[in-house]
């Protein structure tokens, strides 16, 4: 069998401008774990691929390249980009640790790790950028998604990176050092619901079209204050890119600060938090991170979050230092 694996990407800072129309891109994102696994084996059964979507319990046979009402897009599009052998039946199974719509780019995740899987399959010797950016084809140019490319750089490159996108979607990638203490200080607060911000998003891309990407200079401004802040272990100065960030994209759309990210976010300034970022783009539902000041301050807020609201989750993450893993082989 072969087992793949990629990492979730958090505080997305200069989200936006790392897209088509939001350039030139200057993005920091963090790569977390427990993230997202793949494992493909064979099997003896009359199908030449099922799909086993651990995370649904949806379980299905395809024949890669056939027409087909799609049940899982991503995951069938990943199969039909990257057909196994011929000659060979599989089982692909699917598992995220992450909630669906979690707002961490687990969408990019599944493509990078299946697709790092199915082309070992085949026997192909891909790096993990080139991975990265068949990922991202396949979510534009098959699937039809508007995405950027920071999230499949994220999972493919896992650690902590600062991007610069100046012809999209080419990139530019300057890996920055491990900062163990970060870790301590994070929490994931997950919202309880999918991210849901489609029709914001639309009014967003409208608006540029109109005013240009110079609405997103806060968001690059806010990207490059991150880095700087990164390459000096000053938490302090991240926590301010991370809550200018926030502010950048309420003020693209009120709405890309949903409800519950406020909400949250207010506990945990009550509770000394020195920095919060909605995950993602924004809008209603999804994820937000916040950074503590200390050890204590964290635990305070975790407990009180999650008294707030029955479905809010705190979610246990850990910084990963490495992205696609692929090992074995059919």
């Amino acid at each position: 069998m072969i087992k793949a694996s990629a990492p979730v990407r958090i505080c997305d800072i200069g989200g936006w401008t790392d897209t088509w129309f939001g350039g030139p891109g200057r993005v920091l994102n963090i790569a977390v774990t427990p993230g997202v696994d793949v494992c493909i084996r064979k099997t003896n059964c009359p199908e030449p691929v099922v799909i086993d979507v651990v995370t649904f319990g949806d379980r299905y046979p395809i024949i890669p390249g056939q027409s087909r009402v799609a049940r899982h897009p991503l995951l069938e599009g990943a199969v039909d980009t990257f057909p196994p052998p011929p000659n060979i039946a599989v089982e692909v199974s699917v598992r995220s640790s992450v909630p669906a719509g979690c707002g961490t780019g687990t969408s990019a995740s599944v493509a990078v790790a299946l697709l790092g899987a199915l082309a070992a399959a085949r026997l192909e010797s891909l790096s993990v950028l080139e991975i990265a950016h068949a990922a991202h084809r396949l979510e534009v140019n098959v699937l039809g998604a508007e995405t950027g490319i920071q999230d499949q750089m994220s999972a493919a490159l896992g650690g902590i990176n600062y991007l610069e996108i100046d012809t999209y979607p080419e990139t530019v990638v300057q890996r920055l050092p491990a900062w163990d203490t970060l870790e301590a200080r994070l929490t994931l607060v997950f919202l309880g619901r999918a991210h849901d911000s489609s029709s914001v998003h639309r009014q967003v891309i409208e608006e540029v079209r109109h005013l240009g990407s110079e609405v997103f200079t806060p968001l690059r401004d806010a990207a490059v204050w991150a880095r700087d802040a990164v390459l000096s272990h000053d938490l302090r100065a991240l926590g301010e890119a991370m809550v200018a960030n926030c502010d950048a994209q309420r003020a693209l759309h009120p709405d890309l600060i949903g409800a519950d990210a406020s909400r949250v976010m207010e506990c945990a300034a009550a509770h000394g938090a020195i920095g919060w970022k909605v995950n993602g783009a924004g809008g209603d539902g999804g994820s937000v991170t916040i950074l503590s000041a200390t050890g204590e301050t964290k635990l305070e807020f975790e407990q009180a979050v999650t008294g707030l609201d029955a479905t809010y989750r705190v979610l246990p993450i850990r910084l990963s230092p490495v992205g696609l893993q692929v090992q074995g082989a059919l």
